[in-house]
């Protein structure tokens, strides 16, 4: 399924409230500006929404898609939202800016993305050096998907020249261009990267998926996905913005014992893209992952700029401050609210 479908299939499930009833009308209506709608990393999102916890604050949250279009850094700074629900990135790069932004809500503590090699093109005892010369599948120059392959290839000694990274914005596309060999290797999210496992042709030689793997990439805690805004609309909008995190919190904690069958019950056909075993199997490599409570490990803003700064993207971050740019206020009420 191609990814525009999937995020069309999506907005027409997201425009409804909890478990598929129109929202009351009594709900303030709140736009968020919402990247990467279709991977797991934003799935306590889709559940805030669908376990009703978004109404329960009294909002009627409708999520707008980031055009496919808005592939960099650059680009997603520019897109204009009172409300942003993806990369934290995006919150450092507007800093460096000059233009104050501040995250108030952890969704994902890892970007999910896994660099992996052809079974055909190295040995089992190969490193990552021996991925010089290589071609590797990405979904867009400037993703994270190409800038988590930069930072794991720089810490090997190898420099993104030595590599020839393709952009394969489908992920089907981008399977179908593995398996005949036309690119050596993928630095991707799920589910390509779970379906490429279960067909046996995949040898993971870097796995953000867990934890432990994210830290040893990065050199502690780091930061993926979160809800953000301008300090000034925080302050402006306290309650909105409370409410905001209390339903992801209470997302979060549900995702700490759902089951398989939860699962299924209340994630959207269109995010599953009819392959629910594949599905699962994606999400229980990721699960830990995901925030544990909302709140902001103190040294993932110091990492993120690390990584960020070694890879020498055109804007400078030395001048940000690593503790303005987010908040655990709110997070830290809704963690004693809901005793996550």
């Amino acid at each position: 399924m191609q990814r525009r479908h999937v995020l069309a299939g999506l907005g027409s499930v997201w425009a409804w409230g909890p478990a598929g009833l129109a929202a009351p009308a009594r709900l303030r209506p709140v736009t968020v500006v919402a990247q990467a709608l279709d991977q797991i990393k934003q799935l306590p999102l889709v559940l805030a929404q669908r376990l009703g916890f978004f109404a329960a604050e009294g909002l009627d949250v409708n999520f707008q898609a980031v055009p496919a279009s808005v592939r960099t850094l650059d680009a997603l700074a520019d897109l204009p939202a009172q409300v942003f629900a993806g990369t934290f990135e995006r919150t450092l790069y507007l800093q460096a800016r000059g233009r104050s932004h501040q995250a108030f809500v952890l969704v994902s503590r890892s970007p999910q993305v896994v660099l992996g090699t052809s079974t055909r093109l190295l040995p089992p005892d190969a490193d990552l050096a021996d991925l010089a010369g290589s071609s590797i599948g990405v979904y867009a120059s400037g993703s994270m998907g190409h800038r988590v392959a930069q930072w794991v290839l720089l810490r090997a000694g190898l420099r993104a020249s030595d590599v020839h990274f393709v952009e394969i914005p489908d992920p089907q596309q981008a399977l179908e261009a593995f398996e005949r060999g036309a690119i050596d290797a993928v630095s991707y999210t799920d589910p390509l990267i779970t379906r490429l496992e279960q067909r046996g042709v995949i040898r993971v030689v870097s796995d953000t998926r867990s934890l432990r793997d994210c830290d040893q990439v990065f050199g502690g805690p780091v930061a993926c996905t979160c809800l953000s805004a301008s300090p000034s609309f925080i302050e402006r909008e306290p309650e909105l913005v409370q409410g905001l995190t209390n339903a992801v919190v209470r997302a979060l904690k549900w995702l700490h014992t759902a089951g398989p069958s939860d699962l299924v019950r209340f994630t959207p056909d269109a995010l599953m893209q009819g392959e629910r075993a594949v599905f699962l199997s994606a999400f229980s490599r990721s699960r830990e992952t995901l925030a544990a409570d909302g709140t902001f490990a103190a040294q993932a803003p110091r990492n993120v700029m690390r990584a960020l700064e070694r890879l020498r993207l055109p804007i400078a971050l030395e001048g940000v401050d690593p503790e303005a740019v987010y908040t655990n206020r709110f997070a830290q009420r809704a963690k004693v609210q809901f005793r996550v």
